[in-house]
């Protein structure tokens, strides 16, 4: 895989122009097949007019595509297979960074700084940034199979996941009252992720594959509810806050409350 986030700056001139001249080239090599220089000559244009990253994205798949169904002595056999081999690269090297990077983006947050010293600060953005990591893995990892999808959905983990990295972001001082979710249940949800999607992906997958894989959902589930707690825990500051102002609430109305 390649990261376009990555590219720097300085060569973005030069690969916009290495690609409009490559496409210009190709289609005068294609000028035999008129549908398919006219796809290769729009490509080499439109890549001078967006950003680097929509032509690694969108120009080039699109183009390549465009080029193979424009060649029909190729035959269909062929062109179905190159197509698909298309698509399965644009899968495999661009799209898991564009999902990384809006993953990175949703998951930003401010650091509440307040009532910490330089040290706590240190060492609760170090940590912090750990969890971060971990989550968007996590994410990443739970869109891997159904199975695992359907998991996510049920038990809404990423959500609560987030929310309870919010809170820790608005308070870090709460960090300590979850920290089985900093150091425990988030790392070990993490490595059971990625042993039960490295199994899942295998080619063949044996009787005794499917029954350790129905017990690792069995177990992810687990630690999705431990997770909800997790929640509950990092919030029960403001819950009880809430009870409390209820009851004097109360108080005050006297008898004239439900």
């Amino acid at each position: 895989m390649f990261d376009l986030n990555n590219i720097p700056k300085q060569y973005w001139y030069k690969i916009r122009w290495g690609f409009f001249w490559g496409l210009f080239i190709l289609g005068m090599l294609f000028s035999n097949y008129t549908n398919a220089a006219t796809w290769l000559f729009i490509g080499g244009i439109t890549v001078l007019g967006v950003s680097i990253k929509q032509i690694f994205r969108w120009v080039l798949p699109i183009v390549f595509v465009l080029l193979i169904i424009g060649t029909p002595q190729l035959g269909l056999m062929t062109q179905g297979i190159l197509v698909l081999t298309v698509i399965g690269l644009r899968e495999l090297l661009v799209i898991p960074h564009a999902n990384n990077k809006r993953i990175k983006h949703q998951s930003r947050l401010k650091i509440n700084t307040n009532d910490l010293t330089r040290r706590d600060v240190r060492v609760f953005k170090e940590t912090f940034k750990r969890l971060r990591t971990s989550a968007a893995h996590i994410e990443v990892l739970l869109a891997e199979t159904v199975g695992l999808r359907r998991i996510n959905v049920e038990t809404k983990v990423i959500t609560y996941i987030n929310a309870t990295l919010a809170e820790l972001a608005a308070n870090p001082t709460q960090l300590t009252v979850v920290d089985d979710f900093a150091y425990r249940r988030l790392p070990n949800l993490e490595q059971l992720l990625v042993s039960y999607v490295e199994i899942a992906h295998h080619a063949v997958i044996s009787d005794n594959d499917k029954k350790q894989l129905k017990e690792a959902r069995q177990l992810i589930k687990q630690l999705a509810t431990a997770v909800h707690d997790d929640y509950r825990l990092v919030i029960r500051k403001d819950v009880n806050n809430l009870n409390d102002r209820m009851s004097t609430t109360k108080d005050t109305l006297g008898g004239n409350h439900d």
